[in-house]
């Protein structure tokens, strides 16, 4: 069949309607979402007001995918998240387009349906994060490495160059395609034979061409980025071997690909690890791009811990082997249709509960930390406005990364507006920078002749009031979260900011306070 007529057969239609309707509702329901952002959106957001090639936590894919959306649209929080929904669905075209390639076009189908529909794909839709900006980055490079090994044209090679650096620049997980690829070429001889004549060079050139900006900017600022992923998975030697994270980060994956597909994805690598050299070369294709990133965060997580999501790109290769293994035959088109609903039913569940039910979804940490921060700007706002009789502050200082950037976007419409608020400042606990808020805005000398101090951390009250010659608590601020949920925090007036030093008996006096 030519190109052509393929865009325009009834699987193709089929999917061009699905990907339209599903991004169209996404997109409506960031207008509806009522959580303000998290506060790595914040962060994220804070980023993209300064194009960089990198910045302090993460490379810089993210910032310039917000940056872009927001140049549009604006600063709200729709605009914000805007790019997920569009990131799931150029993923889901690549997958569609790979599950077409390998099993026939009504599998791709259901590969790229079975992906908009996946409980962890309907979470990521609603809010912007390295994993949504990394998929579709990830899942067309997969594509291409298909192509590649099946046709041996260079141009293949060079789409694989291009957007495994981009994905690098995205997320430093890009790096396991690499590994992923180098198991295929193992395990398969056409792989081999496609990397072979330069193409495989030629693909590695593009990619380090794309990611030498971030590694100059890393080797510029004393490789931040690349510390803090580190960092994520640093090993404690006095206590290793935990089982129950083990467990916990499988078990997360039941929630992110759904209750059945979960199960038919455990059928599924039981039966290749059964049939072993026997699988069709698709089949092996897929496993290789599947298996590294889950052994090595399993490692991780019986070692450390893991969060959930760390193996996400090992998603695109497992959804387009499990649909089309399954709809080879009868049983399995059920079993699809099956999970399918059930994840259908779930997503829908989850949507209504934050849509309509914002009390139930308080029970939910991450849900509960992203709500009330616009109140929360706006009371903090109205006690930092110079007042009858007083000074003005020179600085509003805070004591939490998650305040500092929930505040700096919150006032942005405030500043913008030409309300005379004070500069924003991080207090830095150990002296220096050790997270992006500390390296970006950190407490000045020259700033502390009179600070408004607002504390999240209370355990901190007492080392914060050390750094200031004169200092009073003036106020507790409580902003009702829900009905029975509330932020709780403490207002000081600080004077004359002269940081205390960060010697043995500050570390000493810290590390007491931290056990009490």
């Amino acid at each position: 069949m030519t190109p052509l007529r393929a865009a325009f057969d009834r699987a193709s239609l089929a999917f061009a309607a699905l990907l339209i309707v599903m991004t169209a509702v996404r997109i409506y329901a960031l207008f509806l979402n009522p959580i303000g952002l998290g506060v790595d959106e914040a962060q994220y957001w804070a980023w993209a007001q300064t194009f960089d090639w990198g910045y302090y936590t993460k490379p810089p894919m993210i910032a310039w995918v917000i940056g872009a959306t927001t140049a549009v649209f604006g600063d709200a929080e729709w605009a914000v998240r805007l790019g997920a929904p569009l990131a799931h669905a150029v993923a889901a075209t690549a997958i569609y387009l790979l599950g077409r390639s390998t099993y026939g076009a009504w599998p791709g189908f259901w590969a790229a349906l079975g992906w908009l529909m996946l409980p962890g794909v309907f979470f990521s839709s609603s809010l912007i994060s390295t994993d949504a900006v990394l998929l579709p980055l990830w899942s067309i490079a997969l594509f291409a490495s298909w192509r590649l090994m099946n046709t041996r044209a260079m141009v293949w090679a060079v789409v694989i160059g291009v957007f495994l650096g981009l994905g690098v620049l995205a997320k430093y997980a890009m790096l396991y395609f690499v590994v992923c690829t180098a198991l295929a070429a193992w395990w398969l001889e056409p792989m081999r034979q496609a990397l072979a004549q330069g193409r495989g060079v030629v693909a590695g050139l593009v990619a380090a061409a794309i990611v030498t900006p971030n590694l100059v900017w890393n080797a510029q600022n004393g490789f931040a980025t690349v510390r803090h992923t580190g960092s994520n998975a640093s090993l404690n030697l006095d206590d290793m071997f935990h089982l129950d994270e083990l467990f916990e980060f499988i078990g997360g994956q039941a929630g992110i690909f759904g209750p059945v597909l979960f199960f038919a994805v455990l059928w599924l690598v039981w039966r290749a690890l059964r049939r072993g050299e026997t699988l069709p070369q698709q089949d092996k294709f897929l496993f290789a791009y599947m298996l590294p990133p889950f052994v090595f965060i399993s490692l991780i997580a019986f070692v450390s811990r893991a969060n959930a999501n760390w193996a996400a790109v090992a998603y695109p290769a497992i959804i387009v082997w499990l649909s089309g293994v399954l709809f080879a035959g009868r049983a399995g088109r059920r079993v699809l249709l099956g999970a399918t609903a059930v994840n259908i039913v779930m997503g829908l569940a989850v949507a209504y509960v934050m849509i309509h039910e914002p009390a139930m979804a308080m029970n939910i940490k991450n849900v509960r930390n992203a709500t009330g921060w616009s109140e929360t700007a706006q009371q903090i706002a109205a006690r930092a406005r110079a007042q009858p009789g007083e000074a003005p502050f020179t600085a509003v200082m805070v004591d939490d990364r998650d305040l500092y950037f929930e505040l700096n976007y919150y006032w942005r419409d405030l500043r913008r507006a030409g309300e005379p608020l004070p500069p924003l400042r991080m207090w830095l606990l150990l002296g220096e920078a050790h997270n992006s808020a500390e390296q970006r805005d950190p407490m000045r000398v020259e700033e502390g002749a009179r600070v408004l101090v607002v504390h999240q951390r209370r355990d901190y009250l007492p080392f914060v009031a050390g750094d200031f010659t004169a200092f009073r608590t003036v106020e507790h601020v409580s902003v009702p979260l829900s009905a029975d949920v509330t932020r709780e925090l403490e207002m000081s007036v600080g004077e004359g900011f002269a940081p205390a030093a960060r010697d043995e008996a500050f570390m000493e006096r810290l590390h007491r306070r931290r056990e009490q």
